[in-house]
């Protein structure tokens, strides 16, 4: 069957064509929950990207005589790396890195306890009108890399901290 309409009028439209809003990229957020003083806020403002939780389900092969038959195996999360514009008179590298110390303290040499340095925390995705469309419940959070960027005197660019935050579990809130 022929197509009749090759139009997009459906995307964006208007009245009874209304709908189809995309959710946009740059309408989101990551809040890390439990951090000392007003750092959710420090890191959230902060923020350069990061990306949606990811969720993978494992694969169990069963063979059988000439064929296969598969089932779902553990899930896992993937890691994220989190991007973070440094700023200066908001000690955006300091406080990353009094958390990742508390993951592993380089002047001790001590491995912190997760009950210390796992933090709780929320992805949110905001329509372009500010209300939440979509939100992520974070668990398990914890910054298991940390690279304080690069300095480059040739560059008028600003100075970024890209952290790899390990997390547990990732539920969705907008199914």
């Amino acid at each position: 069957m022929a197509i009749s309409d090759l139009t997009a009028n459906h995307i964006g439209g208007t009245g009874e064509n209304a709908g189809y809003e995309p959710q946009r990229a740059n309408n989101c957020v990551l809040q890390v929950l439990g951090l000392d003083g007003d750092s959710k806020t420090i890191l959230q403002l902060s923020l350069a990207s990061f990306p949606i939780p990811k969720a993978n389900v494992g694969v169990i092969e069963v063979n059988y005589l000439n064929e296969k038959r598969k089932f779902a195996g553990i899930a896992s999360f993937d890691d994220l790396s989190v991007v973070f514009v440094d700023y200066v008179d908001k000690e955006t590298a300091a406080i990353l890195q009094r958390w990742f110390a508390q993951t592993y303290d380089a002047e001790t040499g001590q491995v912190g306890m997760a009950k210390d340095y796992k933090k709780e925390g929320k992805v949110i995705q905001y329509s372009p009108d500010g209300q939440i469309e979509r939100e992520y419940d974070v668990q398990g959070m914890f910054i298991s890399a940390i690279d304080p960027g690069d300095a480059d005197m040739a560059s008028e660019d600003v100075l970024r901290v890209t952290c790899t935050i390990t997390i547990d579990k990732a539920i969705p809130r907008f199914i």
